[in-house]
């Protein structure tokens, strides 16, 4: 018999049950509970696998397990926004452990190093007016100048000591905030230290190449200067031209040096958080770096950028407001030309040296702003391209799901967080 379109439709009663009372057929027994319809493979509520089970998971016994909390950024490939939404949320999320930790670590270092050349140098140059002859002041003044650059380089080291550490905590910070939890401020900085000295060496190593690089480029701008013009004749039509190609060379090569310390920038930008998460020391974490960007560095350029330009237009908002205070506020403490004496009293310079000292805050506060968003920037992308490549998300996932239901998840589990991929299995008889 010919059905047309229908001469395959299914027999009836085996995609439905049969009435009550019907006899039973095909092994449907009378009483059982018919299974309920399952929504079309492909549609948006089809479920690959196993249903899954009552609550959002079960421990052995039964015991329910809560959802894991909401980190600070989807545990998946970010998208753009996400990764702009996630550097943003740090403020929201950890704002005292990462912008108090920048306030003291930058107003500390800062103070230090500005304070310790001057009060050195005001040691050591006092004394030659009391040097009595020539020969004894000669001596005298190199031994000031050179105490005052030592002191003045001990100032930037320790500079340096605490940059390494603030970044150590702010990796720490957004490593935890990835699976839900808050890091609090003690032991962000007892998780800063470890690590440390591969930060220092990484950032001595990153000093010394950019220093060889700037050096490099001005020897050879007055090299090409200087071959230009030798090669000129005396005209002085010729003499003009060669020093016009000569200014181009050199813009060309200054253009080239801040490119290539632009694109050498954004290659390492990830060797920090390998530092501290992976245990690697700073040439390994370099080329970890210059790994994990492989394909991606135009992604990562452009969030870097967009991040910078924000900041510099934020940050140059806020002190040209605060320059416009500054600057009212020395008109109104600078005595008129009232034919009265001008000399400062000390009201005024207890009033000049509050507005310095509140300039001077406002510029170390709008630092660590910058810095907090700029280094967390920098990890919140090393965890996207490690979830991209490795597949670190589910890694990620398994820590926030284990830390909701109570278990403790160490900083050693954030150091060994590489994917051991296991080998493939074969198909049972199969030899290879």
């Amino acid at each position: 018999m010919t059905h047309g379109p229908y001469e395959h439709a299914p027999e009836p009663n085996h995609a439905y049950p049969p009435p009550p009372g019907a006899p039973s057929s095909g092994g449907f027994e009378q009483g059982a509970q018919w299974p309920a319809p399952q929504p079309a493979p492909g549609s948006s509520n089809w479920q690959y696998g196993p249903p899954p089970e009552s609550g959002y998971g079960q421990r052995p016994g039964g015991q329910w397990m809560p959802a894991p909390t909401p980190g600070l950024f989807p545990l998946r490939p970010l998208a753009f926004g996400d990764a702009l939404a996630a550097t943003f949320r740090l403020f929201r999320t950890s704002h005292k452990t990462t912008l108090g930790s920048a306030v003291i670590v930058m107003g500390a270092t800062t103070l230090f190093a500005s304070l310790l050349p001057v009060v050195v140098g005001m040691l050591m140059f006092t004394r030659i007016p009391f040097g009595g002859s020539q020969e004894d002041i000669t001596p005298m003044l190199v031994s000031s100048i050179t105490l005052t650059s030592l002191a003045a380089l001990f100032g930037l080291a320790i500079a340096g000591v605490g940059s390494a550490l603030l970044q150590g905590i702010l990796v720490r910070v957004v490593a935890r905030g990835a699976i839900g939890e808050k890091l609090g401020f003690k032991e962000a900085w007892r998780a800063g230290w470890r690590g440390i000295w591969r930060l220092i060496g990484y950032a001595l190593i990153v000093g010394v190449g950019s220093l060889l690089l700037i050096a490099i480029g001005w020897l050879l701008i007055p090299f090409i200067l200087f071959m230009v013009l030798s090669g000129s004749g005396a005209d002085e039509a010729t003499m003009a031209g060669s020093i016009g190609l000569g200014v181009i060379f050199t813009l060309l090569l200054g253009g080239a040096t801040v490119v290539l310390m632009v694109w050498v920038g954004i290659k390492i930008m990830f060797a920090p958080s390998a530092i501290v998460l992976e245990g690697l020391g700073p040439i390994a974490a370099i080329r970890r770096s210059w790994g994990l960007s492989h394909g991606n560095f135009w992604r990562v350029l452009g969030i870097v950028v967009v991040i910078q330009v924000i900041l510099n237009f934020a940050t140059g908002a806020v002190s040209t407001v605060a320059q416009l205070a500054v600057s009212m506020g020395q008109v109104i403490l600078t005595p008129l030309g009232t034919g009265q004496s001008t000399e400062p009293q000390a009201g005024t310079i207890v009033a000049f040296a509050v507005i310095l000292l509140l300039t001077s805050a406002l510029q170390v506060l709008l630092g660590a702003i910058v810095l907090v968003l700029t280094s967390g920037n920098a990890t919140i992308l090393y965890f996207d391209l490690r979830m991209r490549k490795e597949g670190l998300g589910v890694t990620l996932q398994r820590y926030a799901e284990q830390s909701s239901a109570g278990a403790e998840i160490t900083d050693a589990d954030f150091d060994v967080q590489r994917e051991q991929h296991p080998a493939p299995m074969t198909a049972p008889g199969y030899a290879r």
